[in-house]
């Protein structure tokens, strides 16, 4: 599943189409940032590589091993994002692959946050123009106006409130809020204590935490209903 998995970056920085497309199973998903409307199929999958992609030198700054859980595989990391010579973003993000077999994905979720990005952006000043002029229109372009809106739905996301109430639940793990690994197999308190929180990403209705405990690294998903959390996700090696 690694091998699948790292492809994915090498053929974004390949900026070989074929390659990446080639990575995903039939009726994959896209998601990218969670919160935004998904991109599903070969067709979808290929207008978002157009629009998100192709214009762009991406950079996958990874910052731990890859975490392997069932089906399931999570990338911390830190995207580089070089829009052109004078705008070039720093984008914290934790991506999760669900695979339907070891050489195909099924499902690529990525969680980052959009607002911050795009104030990224903003501070670049005029040099952020003719970049954001140019994603808007192929935006437009390839994925017509209902495209743009779903992208901008990345905007309605949890925040700082949910975030805190993922930290205090790792700082005080109940039992009461039932939580599992990737597998799918139930996880108690014990399996919760002892981690210290990092990065901390809102997007759509997730919250993704880095975590570290001695030497073991994971990545924490905490899944919320509005105000209320209502699922967590902790995705380590067992």
């Amino acid at each position: 599943m690694l091998a699948t998995v790292e492809g994915s970056p090498a053929a974004v920085a390949a900026h070989d189409k074929e390659q990446w497309l080639s990575l995903f199973a039939d009726g994959a998903v896209v998601n990218d940032p969670v919160g935004s409307s998904p991109h599903r199929g070969d067709e979808q999958l290929s207008r978002f590589y157009d629009t998100f992609i192709a214009p762009n030198t991406i950079v996958f700054h990874q910052e731990h091993d890859d975490v392997v859980s069932g089906s399931t595989v999570v990338r911390d990391v830190t995207l580089e994002i070089r829009m052109s010579d004078d705008v070039v973003l720093h984008v914290p993000t934790h991506l999760r692959y669900e695979m339907t077999s070891p050489d195909r994905i099924a499902g690529l979720y990525a969680h980052w946050e959009l607002p911050t990005m795009v104030m990224q952006l903003l501070k670049k000043g005029v040099h952020a123009l003719p970049v954001s002029a140019r994603l808007s229109g192929s935006m437009v372009r390839n994925q017509g106006l209902a495209g743009a809106f779903g992208f901008g739905r990345g905007f309605l996301r949890a925040g700082e409130n949910q975030k805190r109430t993922a930290i205090a639940f790792l700082a005080a793990p109940t039992a009461q809020l039932p939580a599992k690994d990737g597998t799918g197999a139930s996880l108690t308190p014990a399996d919760l204590s002892g981690w210290r929180a990092g990065k901390c990403l809102a997007a759509g209705r997730f919250v993704t935490v880095s975590l570290q405990r001695d030497d073991d690294h994971g990545v924490a998903m905490f899944e919320f209903a509005k105000r209320d959390l209502v699922a967590v996700t902790l995705y380590v090696e067992r």
